[in-house]
């Protein structure tokens, strides 16, 4: 939850504990008063998250034949980003093709080359980020550049380095077992197993800073 939903959350906290004062609303009363504010605040949080699902499909959307030309999707001449390497050869979470199957995400696509679509997502210097294939959901579109490295491995003054390009990594413990030592250790940790060793790193680049998505093809936030 953004801090500004939070900050009004508590406004509305004390402004009840003020009125339960000032007006001598009984506690039975002021429970009673609670559970309102509560309904209240789950439907406009559930209104918030509606509104942006609702976004998403009224975001740029294109509906036309699917082409694979030279490793490349289009529809009506606009090229789609539809993930990295790595994501294209994740298991969809959907079938898309509707074959029954839920298949990797290049293969749920290969399926529907050659057939009308319609996708949305975000425009972004020509090419479309897409977030949503037939109104399915696919992924969040993102508006950074996802950068690939590859290189050493290094520690210096407690920060990590490929290539000269600093590291900003999740902190506590890693959901994987990225140094594949057996064990799911803290991400330093984890990452102290492969310095020196040649690694692949994605993330968004910044300022020769960049945030790590993945280690290894393994998901590291």
């Amino acid at each position: 939850m953004k801090k500004k939903y939070i900050a009004l959350a508590l406004v509305g906290v004390i402004a009840c504990a003020v009125l339960v004062e000032v007006n001598g609303i009984g506690i039975e009363d002021g429970k009673e008063f609670g559970r309102k504010l509560g309904k209240w605040f789950h439907k406009m949080m559930q209104e918030r998250r509606h509104h942006v699902i609702e976004n998403y499909l009224n975001t740029t959307r294109i509906e036309g034949i699917l082409e694979y030309i030279d490793g490349v999707y289009y529809i009506e001449g606009t090229p789609l980003y539809l993930g990295n390497d790595w994501f294209m050869d994740t298991i969809a979470r959907s079938d898309y093709d509707g074959d029954g199957e839920y298949e990797y995400v290049w293969q749920e696509l290969e399926d529907l080359v050659g057939s009308e679509i319609v996708v949305n997502g975000v425009l972004r210097n020509g090419t479309l980020c897409v977030s949503h294939i037939n109104g399915i959901w696919l992924r969040m579109p993102r508006m950074a550049e996802i950068t690939e490295i590859e290189g050493i491995l290094e520690k210096i003054n407690g920060s990590y380095y490929v290539n000269d390009v600093q590291l900003i990594i999740k902190r506590g413990f890693s959901k994987s077992d990225i140094d594949r030592d057996g064990a799911l250790e803290r991400m330093t940790e984890e990452l102290n197993s492969l310095v020196g060793s040649t690694v692949s790193i994605d993330g968004i680049l910044n300022n020769g800073r960049m945030v790590v998505m993945h280690i290894n093809g393994i998901w590291a936030r």
